[in-house]
Formats: C-alpha cells, structure tokens, sequence
C-alpha cells in the first residue's frame, strides 16, 4: 500500500491507496486544505462529499504516541451504508476515471455520487452491447442515467419489474467503464462493447472526444514510471541526509 501524506492546518493527514494515483490523493489533499479554512475538520465527524465519492477523517495514534489522521472512504465490499475502508483505491482510480472524461470531452460536470441511483435494465446487466443516456433528475439522489440494451427488441413491451434503480457504485462489478461518464451532462449517451467504451455523444448527438484504452494505458505507464522516479529521489534524499547527520554527530564525537 503506498502513503501519501500532506499537512492541513498543522495536522498530518495520511491516505492509502495500492497504486500511484497521486493527482487524485492531491486533490483531496487540496479540497481538504480549503475546506478546513472555513471549518473544523478534525472531529471525527467531518464527511466530504467529493464528486462521486465520501471521504472521512478518523484520527490515529503512532506506536510512539504521535497522532495523525486518515482519510476513509465507503467500504463497497462490505456493508456500504455503514463500512469504511482506508484503502482508497476504487475511489481514487474512478475519480481520476472522470475528471479525465470531463475534461478531455471539455464539458461542464454535473455530479453523480456513488449513493445516487442509476435506472438499470435488468436484461442488459449480462449483455456484451448497452448503452447508457443521461436524463434530468427526477428527484433528489436519482442520477438521471439509464443503463440499457442496444438495439432493444422489446424496447417498447417493458414493465416495471423489467428495471432496477440501484446505487452507481454497482455499475463497478456491471461495466467498470461506465464509470468514467457518470459526470458528464445531461443530454449524453455513451455506448459499451464488450465493456469498453466505443462512442460518445452530447445531447444534440454531436461526437464528444474520450481517450482511447492505448492511450489510457500509455498515460498510466508513464504515470507510474514519474512517481516511481520521485519515490527513489526522494529516498536517496533520505539516505544523504542520514548520511551527513551520521557523519556530523560523527565529529562531534571526536
């Protein structure tokens, strides 16, 4: 598990993720620092909601008595509702997952947590070809997305027990690249082959840009390889360091 690790308001903050994603870790680190100008942050009660996902801050004590605090999420393994996790990985990878589709289509996000609910035909959960296409909301927590069929013969015969409304985060174990629109606007549809995203459109059926999986996987690679090139610099720091301390306490011995 890697750490990232800023201070807020002279309180060290920790957040755990299994993969390098440090401009999402940044970014919470940054919504964290300007919320707690303006409130209290560090009770044990403070909860964010930022873009799709929940973030907590619960305070940890060192085995040398030294306090810090750890930023939390949603369990989705467990029970959601109630459990949380300090591996962020899932709300990392997803959040950073849509702040790449918003900007790269260059559009205006509207959010869509993980809490609220997407309208999913049961029978295309199992199918290969779907799409999904944003509406208005129709009351609060209802994202306004539909998840369906392609080229649905029995578009127009469905009943009520034909759907389900659940919460986005299922879409994870659905169709993990439906994720990455569920910020984008009302008006857009998206459409999934095999679970990868094939095309994109805006709500006047313009075609709206989205990185291709080669080029996501390039990005990550290079990604990876940046953070891994930090982490070795800065422990070769670490060892100079110690190795001139080693060397001043050295000659004071003398």
């Amino acid at each position: 598990m890697i750490t990232f690790e800023a201070k807020i308001r002279e309180q060290t903050v920790r957040l755990y993720a299994s993969v390098p994603l440090k401009n999402g870790a940044g970014a919470i680190f940054r919504v964290l620092a300007d919320v707690s100008r303006k409130t209290n942050i560090f009770n044990n009660r403070f909860t964010l909601n930022f873009g799709w996902g929940f973030f907590f801050l619960t305070e940890r004590t060192e085995e040398n008595g030294e306090k810090f605090w750890v930023v939390q999420t949603i369990d989705f393994n467990g029970n959601p509702a109630r459990d949380r996790t300090d591996d962020l990985t899932t709300a990392l990878v997803v959040q950073n997952m849509q702040m790449e589709a918003v900007q790269v289509a260059k559009v205006k996000p509207v959010n869509c947590t993980c809490k609220d609910t997407v309208l999913v035909l049961k029978a295309a959960i199992e199918s290969n070809d779907v799409y999904m296409h944003r509406k208005e909301e129709t009351k609060e927590g209802d994202s306004g997305w539909y998840f369906g069929l392609m080229d649905d013969p029995d578009e127009e015969n469905h009943v009520l027990s034909d759907f389900e409304a659940m919460p986005s985060y299922k879409l994870i174990a659905i169709c993990p690249e439906a994720m990455r629109v569920l910020q984008l606007p009302v008006g857009t549809v998206a459409v999934f082959s095999n679970k990868q995203l094939t095309a994109l459109v805006d709500a006047d059926d313009n075609a709206m840009k989205f990185t291709s999986e080669e080029e996501r996987r390039r990005l990550g690679e290079k990604q990876r390889k940046e953070f891994e090139a930090e982490v070795a610099a800065a422990q070769e720091r670490a060892k100079a360091e110690q190795a001139a301390k080693a060397a001043a306490e050295s000659e004071s011995a003398e």
